[in-house]
């Protein structure tokens, strides 16, 4: 399993548990907000990565 297939099933669990956290506690709960910052910040290294892989094609 690659690295870009573990951080999107990491993804994948964050978008989830932030959704059940809106669902049950409100959007604007601490709980769901702090899902939300996390799932920001592995949606920012997934993008590094994409970027980085692009980056690296682009000059072979």
């Amino acid at each position: 399993m690659s690295v870009q297939e573990l951080l999107i099933g990491y993804i994948e669990i964050k978008r989830w548990q932030m959704v059940r956290s809106a669902q049950e506690n409100g959007f604007t709960s601490s709980e769901t907000i702090q899902y939300s910052q996390e799932l920001d910040e592995l949606l920012n290294v997934h993008r590094g990565l994409i970027e980085t892989q692009s980056v690296k094609h682009a000059s072979e």
